[in-house]
């Protein structure tokens, strides 16, 4: 398999960017030219990638893959449909669409700077690795911004000044509506968070700006009233605005609550964190007890967590707080937090759920009981692999009959992720029979970058590490991959002899999958054939040390053929209908029995 790899080093002080970009490999050949446009009236700026492919020679139904670099789901797929050569298309390919709000361009300058994700290209044996789709331009009809600011503080001396003995609150959330006279947009809204001091600064639209007001969200209320110092909801008419600030109390109340964060779905065998959280947003402090129940299919590891628990019984964790309040570390909102390390035990499987609750004790004043328990599931996904394995030549019959004079096989293993989930990493170990030459092996292609690596003599591994192979559900076309190779056969193998190939494929942590067997024969050639008659018959067949010839007549010569022709042996004996003959000079395989002038039966040595 051919790759190439490109790097695309940004220096985002100079901002130099091209407005093309150009990748070869082998017979392919993909530009990229980016396609800039501006809405001043959406205040919003967007980038096309245009992708051209050339191609100096092709072919009818020719195709070009343009694929997610990571995940390899399929993008855009361009087909040779007139078989020209060579060959060239268009195409605007919607994923690849990088759209800048003008709040986000970078100052000064009003840069724009436009990513999309990263592919690969793939027709035949040539693929192109890490096609980055990235540019930047200057919008000069951007919208213009400016700033609103101020300080969110508990005003302990009720005087309507920050000053010593208040408290200012970090984290509190500041959000601002605009009305606007644009043509397409009628309103907008914006938002900051106070930082360690309380102040905030926070940028809103000045273009087509007609009125604008500053709050804070209303669920803050029971927990900050207003004083008489400030408003609870400002409302303005230009910018910019400084001293918005917001001269709060704090409420006697409080809420504790608790949540867990946790992955999106869990594997079997392999460890994950959840990380249960008890906050009180409340100005007077709380303690208690923190309580996590685990599914009993998991098992915890208290060296590995962050914060382990305080103690455990059974299948619960338990924490001990104290003195949480929202004026803690002058922040608005101060959490107890801990890290649980966990891994699913061996009899958890695919389409499996474990179920997880955390817990906290209700203070008596806590104003909201209702969360006070938090309860929730994971799903157990997995990738998966159905497998097939193919060998060229096929040959005939069921054998898979191939002449001896056949140089090599070559072996294709096909898998697919029919999981419910990614597949990360995948091992695919072939054991090669010993009538093949395992050092003349020769990897033709395979569908993703892998290492390949010998295991043992004659068991060769191909590692596809972080493959991200899509799971069918998902992505069914960018499911699949493969690895060809070949490899010659061992000279002078005689006909009969059986060459089988069989691969194992690992997807993650799950066992091993078995491919279906490849089996080539070597055939018998046409220079000798059996004579069809019945009256002869030879037991044992195959025979290892001695082989019984009887007949229905009496026979008095007997003669043994290789199956090439060539006369082995020869020897008379007196007239009998059964005649016992010693093969145990003859090595394995098909041979050839004349009895008389005319009759001839195939024998085989087998041991």
């Amino acid at each position: 398999m051919k790759k190439i790899y490109f790097s695309l080093l940004i220096i985002f002080a100079s901002l130099s960017f091209l407005n093309a970009q150009s990748y070869t490999q082998g017979n392919l050949t993909v530009n990229i030219m980016p396609n800039f446009s501006h809405d001043s009236s959406n205040c919003t700026s967007m980038c096309m990638f245009m992708y051209n492919i050339q191609k100096p020679v092709s072919f009818v139904n020719d195709t070009v893959f343009i694929k997610d670099a990571g995940s390899g789901f399929v993008f855009y797929t361009f087909v040779n449909t007139s078989g020209s050569s060579p060959w060239s298309d268009f195409a605007m390919i919607p994923q690849l669409v990088s759209i800048v709000p003008d709040i986000n361009l970078i100052q000064p300058g009003n840069i724009a700077n436009y990513f999309a994700p990263p592919v690969k290209a793939i027709s035949g044996v040539d693929t192109i690795y890490n096609i980055f789709n990235m540019n930047g331009t200057t919008i000069t009809d951007a919208c213009s911004y400016n700033n609103v600011s101020g300080n969110l503080y508990v005003d302990q001396n009720s005087d309507c000044v920050f000053n010593a003995g208040d408290i200012g609150l970090q984290n509190v959330y500041v959000a601002s509506g605009a009305v606007l006279s644009s043509p397409t947009q009628t309103s907008a809204g914006f938002s900051t968070y106070s930082n360690t001091g309380g102040n905030y600064n926070m940028l809103v639209q000045q273009s087509w700006l007609t009125s604008y007001n500053v709050y804070i969200p209303s669920q803050y209320q029971f927990i900050f009233p207003s004083t008489t110092c400030s408003p609870v909801v400002y409302n303005f008419t230009t910018l910019p605005q400084t001293n918005v600030d917001f001269s709060l109390q704090c409420g006697s109340v409080v809420d504790v609550q608790t949540w867990v964060g946790s992955p999106g779905s869990a594997r079997p065998a392999i460890p994950f964190i959840l990380n249960p959280v008890v906050s009180n947003t409340g100005c007077d402090s709380a303690s208690g007890v923190l309580k996590l129940v685990l599914d009993n299919r998991v098992v915890y590891n208290a060296g590995l967590s962050s914060n382990p628990a305080t103690s455990q019984n059974g299948d619960t964790l338990y924490w001990n707080y104290t003195n949480l309040t929202n004026l803690s570390a002058g922040a608005y909102w101060n959490s107890f937090f801990a890290g649980v390390y966990l891994t699913p035990n061996v009899t958890v499987n695919i389409g499996d759920t474990l179920c997880f609750s955390s817990i906290v004790n209700i203070p008596a004043n806590d104003l909201n009981t209702t969360n006070n328990m938090y309860s929730f599931c994971i799903p157990v996904v997995n990738s998966y692999d159905p497998n097939i394995k193919e060998v060229s030549p096929a040959g005939t019959t069921a054998q898979g009959l191939i002449p001896a004079s056949t140089p090599s096989l070559t072996y294709t293993i096909h898998f697919q992720n029919t999981g419910t989930a990614v597949a990360f990493n995948i091992i695919v170990v072939d054991t090669l029979s010993a009538n093949v030459d395992a050092a003349s092996l020769q990897i033709i292609e395979s569908s993703h970058a892998m290492t390949p690596g010998w295991n043992a003599p004659g068991v060769v591994q191909f590692s596809f590490a972080n493959i991200f192979l899509a799971d069918s559900t998902s992505n069914e076309p960018a499911s699949h991959g493969f690895v060809t190779f070949k490899v010659n056969l061992n000279p002078s193998l005689t006909p009969g002899t059986q060459i089988t190939n069989r691969g194992d494929i690992y997807f993650d942590l799950n066992p091993a999958i078995l491919t279906n067997t490849a089996l080539n024969t070597i055939e018998t050639p046409s220079g000798i054939k059996e004579t069809e008659v019945k009256q002869i018959t030879l037991l044992p067949n195959p025979a290892s040390n001695e082989i019984t010839i009887s007949s229905t007549s009496l026979i008095e010569k007997i003669e043994i053929y290789s199956v090439t022709g060539e006369l082995l042996r020869s020897e008379k004996y007196s007239p009998s209908a059964n005649i016992k003959l010693d093969v145990r000079n003859l090595s394995n395989g098909i041979y050839f029995i004349r009895a008389g002038n005319s009759v001839m039966k195939k024998f085989v040595v087998a041991r």
